[in-house]
């Protein structure tokens, strides 16, 4: 009994430990400012580490794929006009903004606990990358990111988040199968 209250209390801290740094992330990303994204992403990674015991080396590998995953797509995003970001390096203006990685970093240490349930119905799992629009459109509530207009943008979010969320959980069923 202590460890099924143990196990899904892990799941209600990652859960809302994500939920935190999205807002955060976001909230960086319409002030500017790097350090309010980069501080409680690295805290919730801190106390997500020290909370999965088993596959450590895996989840380490998995958010760092995640946040390749983040470059590629997002910069593609930037490159391709889809998106505009704030809070971009003024040197590489079209690399995802740091802001935006801290949110692949977080929402990948969500695969194996609070999104466990997803696991191998990848259906359903493309269908949840296929709501991602709605995340765009709160960043663009706040000013931290604008979608250029035209509903195919949207539907270019849509499908890119499907393919990246089933992509990151093969991923890490391979990860963890090892």
């Amino acid at each position: 009994m202590i460890k099924y209250i143990l196990s899904h209390t892990n799941v209600a801290i990652n859960y809302f430990g994500f939920s935190i740094v999205w807002f955060c992330c976001i909230y960086s990303g319409a002030q500017g400012e790097i350090a309010l994204a980069l501080i409680p992403t690295l805290i919730f990674l801190y106390l997500h580490f020290s909370i999965v015991t088993d596959h450590l080396k895996e989840e380490i590998q998995l958010i760092f794929i995640a946040i390749l995953m983040g470059v590629i797509v997002d910069s593609s995003f930037s490159f391709f006009g889809i998106v505009s970001y704030n809070g971009n390096i003024t040197s590489i203006p079209h690399l995802a903004p740091i802001w935006i990685l801290c949110m692949w970093a977080g929402f990948a240490a969500q695969i194996n606990h609070a999104m466990n349930r997803l696991r191998e119905k990848y259906i359903l799992i493309g269908f949840y990358g296929l709501l991602a629009p709605l995340a765009y459109m709160g960043g663009e509530a706040i000013n931290a990111a604008s979608v250029a207009d035209g509903n195919i943008n949207y539907a270019i979010i849509s499908i890119s988040w499907a393919i990246s969320l089933i992509l990151l959980f093969k991923i890490s069923e391979y990860l963890m199968a090892k």
